[in-house]
């Protein structure tokens, strides 16, 4: 803590401004100070100066707008089984369905499909399933599941201490439009906390895959998988596709065998955000995706760290015959026991004439180090990039530190080539330390005044490859991970500007 010393009159008015307006705090601490240099004071007080306090990114405030004449239904006991059925409430309007608070031995929630307007399921109370109880959803079109419906109560429905496996949320059936938020899962021994098997058979119809899922503000301390979704595109089918899905905001941790966070196994257009990995995977030495996403989508603003495996295995196909983009942006990728912090690859198996195609794919301003190599001999740095069957794969504005060159081929910090497909980049910076690349500390990533990371990157703007990069990523490359506005034409190097 530093100090300064001001008379002790002085120290009332520093009080004072301290208090009333930090503007004027530092104002008057301005004054006070050249005052002080032209009179004589023996007596002193000391007043340590606050420091400077940098913002974090926070989750939104909950989005859900409840319409003035929506119906309201008061349903459950606050013990035993709950049975939610559309078929036998009859909704014809927008709908809040508010779950008394209490412990739940099962809660089924199914067959509420509309088109014109949405039904918000929320918590009244705290709603608890603890042990070996399921949360089972099937058949839902513009539902919205939220823990959000009671003020002081961050996480209205929690799911805790499950000893079998089993998904603690079991999807079913037909799944669109829905949005599941505002969660608390922990202490959960299971393969899949939330799980779908789909099964459909993709023909291009809206009603062959699930569209607009989204995975938001979910908080879990030492459990399985968070999202296992089945599916494939192989063998001349596809299966089981997920359009459109968005986990972000999640906040994950403490689990030392889990593997793979989420598992999406058919994609088309993921777009994975603001989400936060910490502490997982001290007992596993397989090769693991924290995100282990199939398909095509976004990976922006996730913080990985202390953890093992790639932050992200980003197996690349296209649904339908125009490629699209994974785009991995403004990540920080920390402390990783073993692999890269991202993988990007394609399968023969996966590109099915006039139903898939390839992708390219874009890594670009992310912050990544202190990746360990393997058994000392497999490689760990930015991307570890194989054969895309066709796509391009470009890298630039990355900032790494700390990495170690391993393998035969291995001649860049930024991307390894282990197949015939070739990465290209531009404007990456290796330093050998944190500290060399003027970041204040590996917990936070600020860059200091000073960085020679600042504003040192390539130009963002005219980036693309099939689309507009702009448009593609909804304008968050306009930002840093921690929201700041960036620069297009002289951006810094990695996810802080």
């Amino acid at each position: 803590m530093n100090f300064i010393t001001i008379a002790p009159l002085e120290a009332i008015i520093f009080r004072f401004h301290m208090k009333d307006s930090p503007k004027m705090y530092f104002i008057a601490l301005a004054l006070i100070l050249v005052g002080s240099a032209c009179k004589k004071s023996p007596d002193v007080v000391l007043v340590p100066i606050p420091p400077v306090e940098k913002p974090v990114p926070v989750p939104p405030k909950d989005s859900t707008t409840i319409p003035s004449n929506a119906k309201i239904l008061n349903l459950g006991t606050g013990s035993g089984n709950l049975v939610i059925d559309g078929k036998s409430l009859n909704l014809t309007s927008p709908t809040i369905i508010k779950i008394k608070g209490g412990a739940y031995a099962d809660i089924q929630i199914s067959n509420i499909s509309n088109d014109n307007f949405t039904t918000t399921i929320q918590n009244d109370g705290l709603v608890e399933l603890n042990g070996n109880v399921q949360m089972r959803i099937s058949n839902l079109k513009n539902v919205i599941i939220s823990g959000s419906g009671t003020q002081g109560i961050d996480k209205g429905f929690i799911f805790k201490n499950r000893t079998t496996d089993g998904a603690s949320i079991q999807l079913n059936g037909d799944i669109n439009n829905f949005t599941l938020k505002y969660i608390s899962f922990s202490n959960l021994n299971t393969y899949g906390v939330i799980q779908y098997n789909s099964q459909k058979v993709f023909d291009g119809s809206a009603n062959s895959y699930s569209n607009n899922l989204k995975f938001l503000n979910l908080d879990c301390d030492n459990t399985g998988t968070l999202i296992r979704f089945r599916g494939s595109a192989e063998s001349n089918v596809v299966s089981g596709l997920i359009k459109n899905a968005e986990i972000a905001y999640i906040n994950y941790k403490n689990s030392r065998t889990v593997g793979s966070v989420v598992v999406i196994e058919n994609a088309d257009s993921y777009d994975i955000h603001n989400n936060k990995v910490q502490n997982i995977n001290q007992d596993n030495s397989n090769h693991n995706g924290v995100f282990y996403l199939q398909g095509n989508g976004k990976f922006y603003n996730n913080y990985v760290k202390d953890h093992q495996g790639n932050a992200i295995r980003a197996w690349a196909y296209s649904i339908g015959t125009t490629p699209k983009d994974i785009l991995i942006f403004n990540n920080i990728v920390a402390n990783s026991r073993e692999y890269s912090a991202f993988e990007i690859q394609s399968f023969d198996r996966n590109m099915i004439s006039g139903k898939t195609t390839y992708c390219n794919a874009q890594v670009f301003n992310n912050t990544c180090g202190n990746l360990l190599p393997k058994y000392g001999t497999f490689p760990a740095q930015v991307l570890d990039l194989y054969n895309l069957y066709g796509g391009t794969c470009t890298t630039y504005n990355n900032l790494a530190y700390q990495l170690t060159l391993v393998g035969n081929n291995n001649t860049n910090y930024f991307w390894n080539d282990l197949s015939s497909t070739k990465g290209s980049g531009t404007n990456n910076k290796y330093f050998k330390t944190y500290q060399d690349a003027g970041i204040e500390n590996d917990q936070t990533f600020y860059l200091t005044s000073n960085s020679s990371a600042k504003k040192s990157g390539t130009s963002l703007s005219g980036k693309s490859s099939s689309s507009s990069l702009a448009a593609a990523t909804n304008n968050a490359i306009n930002f840093d991970y921690y929201g700041k506005a960036r620069s297009l034409t002289s951006p810094s190097i990695g996810a802080v500007e």
